[in-house]
């Protein structure tokens, strides 16, 4: 099984979801929920509803991938 390359909304999501500190989860609802689902289907995030509220967290994996695209978007 071979992994394309993240799309640039993929990579920001990513980012955006490494920046935060802990095991926190991100609302989504008003960002593009399926960007965070196709990462789900990956792997390499966590989407639940709670309260009416889509919200998605970065599995350990995802940990990873964020890691090195972050690392690659900084100056």
């Amino acid at each position: 099984m071979s992994m394309r390359a993240f799309t640039p909304p993929e990579e920001r999501a990513l980012v955006k979801l490494h920046a935060l500190t802990g095991e926190t989860f991100l609302d989504i609802t008003r960002d593009r929920p399926s960007i965070y689902e196709r990462l789900a289907d990956k792997g390499l995030t966590t989407v639940m509803l709670h309260k009416r509220q889509k919200r998605a967290r970065l599995t350990a994996t995802g940990r990873y991938f964020a890691t090195l695209v972050a690392a690659r978007k900084a100056p």
